[in-house]
């Protein structure tokens, strides 16, 4: 597989993936912010870009850490590995399967259902509610995909995260690339909602974590970056001011900034943990 990506920079790498229906390209305003500091690898994930469709008969989730396992091995050191919405979802995973590549990790606004499965059933009414939340959203965006009626769809999925009117605001231009991309998106949705991690895996995870709420999002996503937060050992929490799901292209500042920051306390801890190993 050749995996298409964007590189810019110099030092210490960073690997940036990108949430379902948008691309590589999401990341500009960060790599902006971020340009000369670090070593930024930005791939598309599987049907993006130009980075192949995913293998219909795999896992799709191996079909996507797959592209992250390429990355890293363009690193050619442990980088720090950044997933926002469905990329943090492949970026937990990917650390999970490969610790030793993974220097630090950040979520940010993390769509990663499975610890609302879990909690739930052991009893846990809030995430009972927020699974209901955001499964509505994806029936509403499963039903219109199956009725092939794209725009009800991509509606629903844009008004979810970002609030009314959300879709009726991006430009018609603008809006042509969600059209092209609609079937991965839904395989993209599937394989979120089929996630069934729960929390007891997440403390596997050694290395500096962060998670990255924002101040506008959905009820469910503050929950699930809550929860994140909670499970993964010693993880830092914050939320991004005025922002809502997609804050990666509306604040990037403020990510980039945080991810300076974060990747600094990363790489010291990394290599106290090499020093002491």
């Amino acid at each position: 597989m050749r995996v298409h990506y964007r590189e810019l920079g110099a030092g210490p790498p960073l690997v940036l993936l990108h949430s379902a229906g948008t691309g590589a390209s999401q990341w500009r305003g960060v790599a902006d912010r971020l340009a000369g500091r670090r070593r930024l690898l930005m791939p598309n994930l599987r049907g993006y870009g130009r980075t192949p469709p995913p293998d219909p008969a795999a896992p799709p989730l191996d079909e996507e850490i797959a592209v992250v396992r390429e990355m890293a091995a363009l690193a050619g050191r442990p980088a720090h590995l950044v997933g926002h919405s469905l990329g943090a979802l492949v970026a937990l995973h990917h650390a999970l399967r490969h610790p030793e590549t993974v220097a630090g990790l950040t979520l940010i606004e993390p769509v990663i259902v499975g610890i609302l499965h879990a909690d739930r059933a052991g009893g846990d009414k809030t995430a009972g509610r927020s699974l209901n939340e955001i499964g509505a959203m994806i029936a509403a965006f499963q039903g219109a995909i199956a009725a092939s009626d794209t725009a009800a769809a991509m509606r629903a999925f844009a008004e979810y995260w970002e609030g009314p009117g959300a879709w009726d605001a991006i430009p018609a231009a603008a809006r042509l690339p969600f059209f092209a991309r609609a079937d991965k998106m839904a395989a993209d949705v599937d394989l979120a909602w089929a996630d069934r991690t729960g929390r007891d895996a997440f403390a596997a995870l050694a290395c500096p974590a962060q998670v990255l709420s924002a101040e506008r999002t959905a009820p469910a996503a503050r929950d699930m970056a809550r929860r994140i937060a909670d499970a993964i050992p010693g993880a830092d929490y914050a939320v991004i001011p005025g922002a809502g799901h997609m804050a990666p292209a509306t604040h990037p500042a403020a990510v980039g900034d945080l991810l300076l920051e974060f990747g600094e306390r990363a790489l010291e801890g990394f290599g106290r943990a090499g020093l002491s190993g």
